[in-house]
């Protein structure tokens, strides 16, 4: 009896050294040592801390971006009726890829409402974006300054973020539609700079076509937006998406008032895809669209941070011990029989 007992106290020591499950933190920068539009490599241990955030624009953007510690800051050059802006950066050197029910992926990014965001009218819009980048880094910084257009027979109309899949969180503001949506590989025969635009799906000049992104499958697709934003406030927003079943997944978009996701809730969607190809993610998009009245939608971005919640790969040593604990264990039943 006694040995038994030593036996299944052993197994039951061995088999604790399996990694439990929690939140892991894969990327988190305050962009005190990332750069502007260069070669978007994330850096730092043990998460990333630091990357390049390559800016897409349809409209000139000469003032901004500029970064610095706490302070990533987006704009256009000037109050505009019609035009928006996306920070496009790799966050992760492999893919972070959901492979169990209910593993998820999380972008958390705060930011501070510097003035004009969601002020031009329904069709304005704050995005936010997981992409699988299929090892594709974004252009480097030549597509600032009305970059993104539908000029034929453009150089980059091939390559860099032409290659990325994934999903776009738009929250509209209020009285306009707010949806989640698909980002596909631009692959079709359009030859313009807009297949480098990952946000846009369609709504207007520069933003991708070639293919259009789909709403998926689920309830809700879309909601109406009450999102009213106030100048000098800060505010956080949060995509997560889970993987619920095989080739499923849920995106939820979530807007809170404050710096993090306990805040006042301020406006979000929920949507749900079936048969997809995208359970892997490295890139993030960010940005901004004003439509309607004349405004210029800024924003300083204080922080992004990406956690998701798999487990790690157990080490050789951890197996071997966990399969001698499961020995122990069918011997110790053996010898009660």
């Amino acid at each position: 009896m006694k040995k038994t007992t030593f036996f299944v106290a052993a197994t039951c020591g061995l088999l604790s050294l399996s990694p439990a499950i929690a939140q892991n933190t894969v990327f988190t920068d305050n962009f005190g040592s990332s750069t502007l539009n260069g070669t978007s490599t994330p850096g730092g241990t043990p998460a990333s801390s630091s990357t390049s955030y390559d800016i897409a624009s349809s409209k000139a953007d000469t003032t901004y971006p500029t970064i610095g510690p706490g302070a990533l800051s987006l704009g256009l050059n000037a109050a505009t009726t019609s035009g928006f802006y996306e920070a496009q950066a790799v966050f992760s050197g492999s893919p972070i890829t959901l492979q169990t029910i209910n593993d998820y992926i999380d972008l958390t990014y705060t930011f501070t409402d510097t003035g004009g965001l969601l002020a031009g009218g329904t069709s304005s819009y704050l995005f936010s974006g997981l992409y699988d980048n299929a090892g594709a880094v974004p252009v480097a910084g030549l597509l600032n300054n009305s970059g993104l257009n539908t000029t034929a027979g453009s150089i980059y109309a091939t390559g860099n973020a032409q290659l990325w899949s994934g999903y776009v969180g738009r929250l509209a503001a209020s009285g306009g539609t707010t949806e989640i949506y698909t980002r596909p590989v631009q692959n079709g025969i359009g030859t313009t700079s807009a297949n480098q635009d990952l946000i846009g799906n369609g709504f207007g000049g520069g933003t991708y076509t070639n293919l259009t992104g789909s709403l998926g499958t689920g309830s809700p697709n879309t909601s109406s937006s009450t999102a009213v934003l106030q100048a000098g406030n800060q505010y956080t927003m949060d995509l997560h998406i889970t993987l619920t079943g095989a080739n499923q997944l849920m995106v939820i978009q979530d807007l809170y008032s404050g710096a993090t996701i306990g805040g006042t809730w301020v406006g979000g969607v929920t949507n749900n895809f079936a048969s997809v190809t995208d359970t892997s993610f490295g890139g993030l998009a960010i940005g901004a669209r004003t439509s309607g009245v004349s405004t210029n939608a800024q924003m300083t971005v204080n922080q992004i941070t990406i956690t998701d919640s798999l487990q790690p790969v157990p080490e050789p040593a951890t197996m071997a011990l966990a399969g001698i604990g499961a020995g122990l264990a069918l011997l110790a039943r053996f010898r009660r029989r």
